[in-house]
């Protein structure tokens, strides 16, 4: 959520708004206690209401411009403003920006950059990011109150004669954050990397450790490691391909390898390859 704040206003937002319903009170607890550099509203969904239904029931916030939008489960580089040029330049309903990635590929794109449909699959199509510019006439043809993917929204609009239009983009970082896994991917790729593919995001093989973390004696962290703050790690503990966040004890001799540790849990047994929080715990998936 800091780092999607800042990227929206690094690319030009003026004023953001986050459509919520999954942990809804962590959410309002982050908007109220933050000081972000451009205003920052929250939309609690009362009932789930998918992609379409989520932009719609935002739709007192946006003017006469076009909008960006922008998934919440992302990290990119993907430059916006290049986006918005393209948009603007297309005269589309709608500017989806889209990339080669294998596992996701599935936007089948004609030859003037149109997106005909999104049920392909095959080496030829390519992936949407979860990052598009909206025109706001696109609203009207979304139910209020009502489930909808935008995708549909999109494929009848596609079928009526409307102009979705594809901004590939090649080099630009950008990965999915979607599912434990992937989260932990993301982590063990920037300790490989010598520089940062998105701004303020540390990289390199050496573990980051928050300064108020205490680590007792014969403590030891192997390969990906991100220690959060107020952690208390204690003598002989074994810390390995891990994410750590923060008021986290592991107690003396537990080793804790390819985790994901959430905020104060502690830690009496020796762990692998799970993700325990405030939900419960759950065993990940083999790595990518």
């Amino acid at each position: 959520m800091h780092w999607l704040v800042e990227y929206l206003w690094s690319g030009g937002a003026e004023e953001i708004i986050v459509n919520g319903y999954h942990l809804s009170d962590k959410l309002l607890d982050y908007v109220d206690r933050e000081d972000f550099p451009i205003p920052v509203h929250l939309r609690i969904e009362e009932s789930l209401l998918g992609t379409g239904g989520g932009i719609r029931n935002v739709a007192d916030f946006w003017d006469d411009r076009p909008f960006v939008v922008v998934n919440g489960d992302i990290l990119s580089s993907i430059d916006l403003q290049k986006l918005l040029s393209s948009h603007e330049s297309y005269g589309a309903a709608a500017t989806l920006v889209l990339k080669d990635e294998p596992r996701f590929n599935g936007v089948q794109v004609a030859e003037d950059g149109r997106i005909q449909g999104f049920r392909g699959g095959t080496d030829q199509h390519l992936a949407f990011t979860g990052i598009q510019v909206i025109d706001p006439r696109v609203l009207a043809s979304i139910p209020a109150d009502t489930p909808i993917s935008i995708i549909d929204t999109y494929l009848d609009l596609i079928s009526s004669g409307g102009k979705v239009m594809a901004h590939v983009v090649k080099e630009q970082f950008w990965r999915e954050l979607g599912s434990p896994e992937s989260y932990l991917q993301v982590h063990q790729e920037f300790s490989q990397m010598q520089s940062a593919p998105v701004p303020g995001l540390p990289v390199g093989d050496e573990p980051v450790v928050h300064e108020s973390a205490r680590l007792g004696s014969g403590v030891r962290l192997d390969g990906m490691v991100c220690i959060g703050a107020d952690c208390d790690l204690e003598n002989g503990a074994v810390v390995q391909e891990s994410v750590i966040w923060e008021q986290v004890q592991v107690r003396a001799g537990c080793s804790v390898l390819d985790c994901i540790i959430g905020d104060g849990v502690v830690v009496t047994e020796s762990l692998k390859g799970v993700v325990i929080g405030s939900e419960g715990r759950k065993e990940l998936g083999t790595r990518h």
